[in-house]
């Protein structure tokens, strides 16, 4: 697992360790003028898939929507993706670019375009999971990757 590890606030519905989700990045006028606005919000990359990793025992309320909100540790998700299998060796640290594919109804639609998966960022293949029956003909591979910075 990354070491980066982020502090935010997330809903006490969700403050559960494992829990994923993706900040999309919207805040309401309100939220900017929040004392907590700088550990809730301002630390996270709008679209990308964030895993909590540690739940705290602190709690606060949340003044625009009114909910319960807990600190917690979060980390940027490994995710799975489809990759040409040309590319899929683990270790190996890959410009992503997503499957140029628009078959909505595959079953690997949303490997070939992931949420959290940017064109052109740094990837380094975690681990190769394993080879997929593309109806397009393409040789596409299941991989979990990690996003490198600075690479």
């Amino acid at each position: 697992m990354s070491e980066n590890i982020i502090i935010t606030l997330v809903p006490k519905a969700f403050a559960k360790k494992g829990y994923k989700f993706v900040f999309e990045g919207k805040v309401s006028e309100e939220c900017k003028d929040c004392p907590l606005y700088n550990v809730c919000v301002k630390n996270l990359e709008a679209g990308r898939v964030y895993e909590i990793v540690n739940v705290r025992n602190k709690k606060h309320k949340c003044k625009v929507y009114g909910s319960e909100i807990v600190v917690v540790e979060v980390r940027e998700a490994d995710v799975e993706v489809l990759v040409k299998t040309s590319i899929a060796i683990e270790g190996a640290i890959i410009s992503y670019s997503p499957v140029n594919c628009n078959e909505y109804s595959c079953p690997y639609f949303k490997l070939c375009k992931p949420l959290g998966v940017k064109s052109d960022d740094k990837y380094k293949v975690i681990r190769v999971l394993e080879k997929l029956k593309c109806s397009r003909g393409y040789s596409l591979t299941k991989v979990l990757l990690r996003r490198v910075r600075g690479f």
